[in-house]
């Protein structure tokens, strides 16, 4: 059988602001977000007690990314009196940080916009971002050879059709000149 090429994701979730669970109630506190990659691939921060609409976490993950995968999502959760509510959440295409624009092993620092239930503007995420470099390995089952290859690539962009809420994604186009 063989194995799946994966990637090796270093991601810091630094921290969110602004957030509220309504128009007029902000967040009070109990907040933590959920790293989704895959169904069966989910990891969650500690539960930041004291800084309200303004939390941080500074908490870092080492994630395999399977090839496949085109985007993961981060839900930023707030846990009270009544349950456990998403606040807002962020898809993020791998092609921010994979595929040319910077070598493996350089952390970007990035921040994305969240979006409540409803695709409306709830606050903003703070991360960092490091794909990790060929010869990186986990586990024994991550294969050393991952690698991108940018030469003769050009690289434009596309707005997406209201799935990521007007998120610009990079898409690679072959140079025919």
């Amino acid at each position: 059988m063989a194995k799946s090429k994966n990637g090796a994701l270093q991601l810091t979730i630094i921290s969110a602001e602004a957030l509220s669970l309504t128009k007029t109630r902000l967040v009070k506190k109990n907040t933590y977000v959920v790293i989704k990659v895959d169904s069966n691939n989910d990891q969650i921060t500690t539960m930041d007690t004291e800084n309200g609409s303004y939390p941080s976490w500074n908490q870092k993950f080492l994630i395999d990314v399977p090839m496949h995968v085109k985007s993961f999502t981060l839900e930023v959760r707030c846990k009270n009196f009544s349950g456990d509510h998403i606040v807002g959440s962020a898809r993020i295409p791998m092609s921010d940080f994979v595929g040319g624009y910077f070598p493996c092993n350089y952390l970007q620092f990035l921040s994305y916009r969240l979006r409540d239930r409803y695709g409306e503007r709830n606050g903003i995420i703070n991360l960092s971002v490091k794909m990790m470099s060929a010869n990186y390995t986990a586990s024994s089952s991550i294969p050393t050879s991952y690698s991108m290859k940018t030469t003769g690539w050009n690289y434009g962009a596309t707005m997406g059709q209201r799935l990521t809420h007007g998120v610009v994604v990079g898409i690679p186009i072959q140079n025919r000149y």
